[in-house]
């Protein structure tokens, strides 16, 4: 169902003895994304660029960003996963530096890493048990463009993840990462990032088991597969949002086994969908793989169903052995509240995860393209961070003034911060509106924060404690916002498109500042929308008509002019506070030749008046 699903899931039949094969992946496909074959699935980054080419999966670290994940079934006691891989030649060692930048790993367990080499050789690989730094360092250096086998054992029940180098038995040299305790594994993933090398690692023939043995030579499966793309595994439960009865679909890949019409192929794919009752709901018969999907009708939100499906022979009879797949689906219902309060009193009684439509007008207090951010409150005054991150369904964007309703989404927490997740766009602007922000002291905010949770708030007279008249806003930084007390909170610069990013921290004393409330875990936090949220009460004005050109510049000099024709005092300084320039100008060109290329500011005083600007130099 492929609406219904969020994980990936390739059933592999396979008997049991004292150990169970339950991965056998040859990247056999044509060149090109290997997601959706052979029941590959994004699990992040941009689809489409995780890449196979010529039978092996290429992982490219550097520009491409997509990671890609092959569920397996859950197993008791240790699982192993072995495969061959190579890294393309760097034109010299590997230096990586403190950069350990994993590529392989078992649900962000079991983390295997391209390390520098301790000696002559081109580069190393590391384990680490569940964190992004290798804990153990294989002792023999590698070269570039040869092909080893990995065998990487996890250990579910004390969490440790043990790795061998091309071994012929379990007694030959491995390492081991540490054992941070118990944790079931279901997935291999294969990660692309950014890294100080970019190095790109092809990987083959993998292979995943519960013995050494499983997986130490790659062995092919001959026995048929049933694969549902972006479905969890057999046997399992999901729960899906309340949209799911609207488009409900499901579509299927087999291996070993050709679905075609009686006869023109081994058979066919039967299915069905009952209810709780075991009354069928919708069943059907499919006569193809090419990635058709095929409708299910009949699902109503706020039921549990179970799907089952099975591989059948050109008569109809099921294949022996039998190759079945059964899963039942939760199809929870929406929770209807007036207002943003009453959601989050819901979560407060019933926990995170719900479904809620939200019946009653919010007020848009901010936009943000990021995930195509929206923070809204309500009359209340509570309010709540919507995001596509994660989310079902996009979203219209609203203006800032907007009253909505009918929104409906999920809910999740993500770093303390309650978050709504869109499962349909469904929101209706009824009318426009001013925001006006909620007055708070630094002291009550610190206290209550969680109370003004992505609410628009005011502090009133207050100051940054890195403010030096030169120092600029960058993007990503938290910086300290105190009172005459003081008390201090933290603003931090969450919206990189924001109109202050990169002008100069103000030094006066701030009469208003507004911002949207938030948290970090336990931390509250602050975040300025605009340089409009600033009301400063300052002694100076800036110099009127003030003009600063070429900016960016490469040409060795700058003009600069006002509206005056008094003497203007021009200092320019480094971005750490060191004045470089100090001259008299009146309406004239500056000589900033002595300037190398970077970054400065330039601060210019006349008639009492003051102008501070960031000047780029090519």
């Amino acid at each position: 169902m492929k609406k219904l699903y969020i994980l990936l899931f390739t059933i592999l039949i396979t008997s049991l003895s004292f150990g169970q094969v339950l991965v056998a992946e040859g990247f056999d496909y044509a060149d090109g994304s290997l997601v959706p074959n052979g029941g590959w699935a994004n699990e992040s980054g941009t689809p489409g660029d995780f890449l196979v080419t010529s039978g092996q999966a290429v992982v490219q670290h550097g520009s491409p960003s997509e990671d890609v994940k092959l569920a397996f079934s859950s197993v008791s006691g240790d699982v192993y996963a072995g495969f061959d891989f190579s890294v393309d030649d760097l034109g010299a060692p590997y230096s990586g530096g403190t950069d350990f930048e994993y590529f392989a790993h078992l649900d962000f367990k079991a983390r295997l890493d391209i390390v520098a080499p301790s000696g002559s050789g081109d580069f190393s690989v590391g384990i680490s048990s569940a964190t992004s730094t290798a804990e153990g360092i294989w002792g023999t250096d590698l070269l570039f463009n040869t092909t080893y086998r990995a065998i990487i054992k996890f250990d579910q029940v004390t969490g440790t993840a043990q790795l061998w180098i091309s071994p012929s038995a379990s007694t030959d040299t491995s390492i081991s990462g540490s054992a941070p305790g118990a944790f079931n594994v279901s997935e291999f993933e294969l990660r692309q990032s950014d890294s100080s090398e970019n190095e790109t690692v092809r990987v083959d023939n993998l292979m995943i088991g519960q013995t050494f043995d499983d997986v130490l030579v790659f062995a092919p499966s001959t026995d048929p597969t049933l694969t549902i793309p972006d479905a969890p595994a057999s046997g399992g439960v999901l729960t899906t949002t309340p949209e799911a009865p609207n488009d409900a679909t499901i579509d299927f890949t087999t291996t070993n086994f050709t679905v075609a019409v009686p006869s023109a192929g081994d058979g066919y794919i039967k299915w069905n969908v009952k209810d709780v009752g075991d009354n069928i709901i919708d069943s059907g018969d499919i006569f193809t793989t090419d990635g058709t999907e095929t409708p299910v009708t009949g699902l109503v939100a706020g039921n549990t169903y179970t799907l089952f499906a099975e591989l059948v022979n050109n008569s109809g009879v099921p294949i022996t052995p039998a190759v079945q797949y059964t899963l039942t689906v939760i199809i929870p219902s929406y929770t209807v509240v007036t207002d943003i309060a009453g959601l989050r009193a819901d979560v407060t009684t019933n926990g995170v995860g719900g479904y809620y439509e939200i019946s009653g007008n919010v007020l848009v207090t901010h936009t943000d393209g990021f995930f195509n951010r929206h923070w809204v409150q309500d009359n209340n005054i509570a309010g709540i961070l919507i995001t596509e991150d994660g989310s079902e369904s996009p979203i219209s964007p609203y203006a800032v003034g907007d009253n909505v309703s009918g929104l409906k989404g999920g809910t999740e927490i993500v770093n303390g911060l309650l978050r709504f997740l869109p499962t349909i766009d469904s929101g209706v602007v009824t009318s426009s509106g001013s925001v006006t922000p909620q007055l708070v002291t630094i002291s009550d905010f610190n206290t209550n924060y969680a109370d003004y949770e992505s609410e628009l708030v005011e502090l009133q007279n207050v100051t940054f404690d890195a403010a030096d008249g030169v120092t600029t806003f960058s993007t990503g930084t938290n910086y300290n916002v105190s009172d005459v007390t003081p008390n201090t909170v933290v603003m931090r610069t969450d919206y990189f498109g924001a109109d202050y990013i990169g002008t100069v921290i103000p030094s006066d004393n701030i009469t208003s500042l507004v911002a949207i409330a938030g948290r970090f875990n336990t931390t509250g936090q602050i975040y300025a929308r605009s340089l409009s949220d600033f009301t400063l009460n300052s002694k100076y004005v800036e110099i009127e008509d003030f003009e600063m050109y070429p900016n960016p510049t490469s040409v060795g000099y700058i003009n600069i002019s006002s509206g005056s024709n008094s003497k203007m005092d021009v200092s320019i300084y480094s971005i750490l506070g060191r004045q470089i320039i100090s001259e008299n100008v009146n309406n004239k060109r500056l000589d900033i030749s002595s300037l190398k290329s970077g970054v400065y500011i330039l601060k210019a005083q006349q008639d009492n008046a003051i102008t501070t600007k960031k000047l780029v130099i090519q």
